[in-house]
């Protein structure tokens, strides 16, 4: 149930519904005093937290529907008048009026009736205190998992969970997309990148604050009559990485890449410094495209740049063996170099010697193929000259995969 909870919390949240963590954890409290079988006190019980604005009830009840379907209980069974088989059954409501009309066999059902009412106090009480036990634990649960715009990976896999981005997540980029759909993807991707740096940055906040420090700590306790009521924690120094991306752009992977330039244009501001080259058979920068304009502009910037050589044959190789001369000077131990394209070096030569000397200067190599893995090696494919180099090889053609791409890359 608190899995359910915390996901219908999200889907308010993607839903327009303005949830904060302190009303999700409310509503998690409200779950202890509220008979979940009673659908109609249980549903209003989350309104009453949830739901702030009256325009909101809506989304709200479109929300609860999908995600808490109406289940019956034995002891909603048990306790029949109200249920759908006392009230359309056929043979049911003949042996009734027989019961009414003898007064013998009304009497000995009352009898009966009042056993299973005796019976039900005891019964109620242990379920009670069981459910309550239960909702103690899936209270201390959800204050342990809850996230602001976050969802585990394993709610995510679990059958009957709702998709967080509307189905999108397991859509191919690696087909030719109508541009409507194209929009949507571009904000689901922003959406994504801005969910990765706010976790990010949660991380990177709480990860300053190392052991205590004793000697600060008491000189605060002071001012306290030496009751060490702040405690001072030690800070530490955390170094951002460099992200350099050499992305291939050619006509074969280019539907995956412009979602990938997307992402990195979305996250680039979580480094000390950011590079971008774009190559098909020659490497071009184009850190400085990032301006603040529209994304859309500067992808069609890119396709009419001639020195991009846009429709021409990819060239693994040439491109490296450019970079390996002009940039590899500026790698450093801190920089973590990330490389999309599918290996397919239409039969030139790989040059696969530049890759292994990039990856002696940096702090990790990433490789995304946005090729299913079985084409990998497959004709001109050298994706296995070029692997050995590289820390992380991934498939990367849809946004379940891009996210994990991300969170990877901003883990390193």
């Amino acid at each position: 149930m608190i899995e359910r909870l915390v996901e219908f919390v999200h889907t308010l949240r993607h839903s327009g519904v303005r949830v904060s963590m302190a009303e999700a954890m409310d509503a998690g409290e409200a779950l202890r005093h509220t008979p979940i079988t009673d659908r109609q006190i249980f549903k209003t019980a989350l309104q009453s937290v949830l739901v702030k604005e009256h325009q909101d009830i809506p989304a709200f009840d479109a929300a609860f529907e999908r995600f808490f379907l109406v289940q019956l209980t034995d002891q909603d069974d048990l306790n029949g008048p109200e249920s759908d088989e006392n009230k359309e059954s056929p043979e049911t409501q003949p042996n009734l009026c027989n019961e009414q009309d003898d007064g013998e066999q009304e009497g000995e059902v009352t009898q009966e009736d009042g056993e299973q009412e005796a019976s039900m106090p005891g019964e109620e009480e242990g379920d009670s205190s069981e459910e309550a036990e239960e909702s103690v634990y899936d209270v201390e649960e959800m204050l342990a998992r809850i996230q602001v715009g976050e969802l585990t990976s394993e709610a995510m896999t679990k059958p009957g969970k709702q998709p967080r981005r509307n189905g999108t997540e397991d859509i191919d980029l690696y087909q030719e997309l109508p541009p409507g759909q194209v929009e949507n993807l571009y904000d689901a991707v922003e959406e994504m990148a801005a969910n990765l740096v706010t976790r990010r940055s949660l991380r990177y906040r709480n990860a300053r604050y190392g052991q205590v420090d004793i000697k600060r700590t008491l000189q605060r306790s002071f001012r306290t009559g030496n009751i060490p009521f702040h405690i001072v924690r030690k800070r530490r120094k955390i170094n951002k990485h460099e992200l350099v991306v050499l992305c291939d752009i050619s006509g074969s992977v280019w539907e995956v890449a412009r979602f990938f330039i997307k992402l990195v244009q979305e996250m680039q501001n979580q480094f000390s410094r950011a590079r971008s080259f774009l190559f098909v058979d020659r490497i071009n920068e184009v850190t400085d495209a990032f301006d603040g304009r529209p994304f859309d502009e500067i992808i069609e910037q890119f396709k009419d740049d001639h020195s991009l050589n846009f429709f021409g044959l990819s060239d693994f190789g040439r491109a490296f063996y450019q970079f390996y001369n002009e940039h590899l000077m500026s790698l450093s131990r801190t920089t973590v170099l990330v490389i999309l394209g599918d290996a397919r070096a239409n039969w030139f030569d790989p040059q696969e010697w530049t890759l292994d000397e990039m990856k002696r200067r940096v702090h990790q190599v990433i490789w995304l193929n946005p090729e299913p893995r079985q084409y990998w090696d497959t004709d001109d494919s050298v994706m296995a000259q070029y692997g050995p180099y590289c820390d992380h090889v991934l498939e990367c053609r849809n946004l379940e995969q891009l996210m994990h791409v991300g969170e990877l890359i901003l883990q390193s």
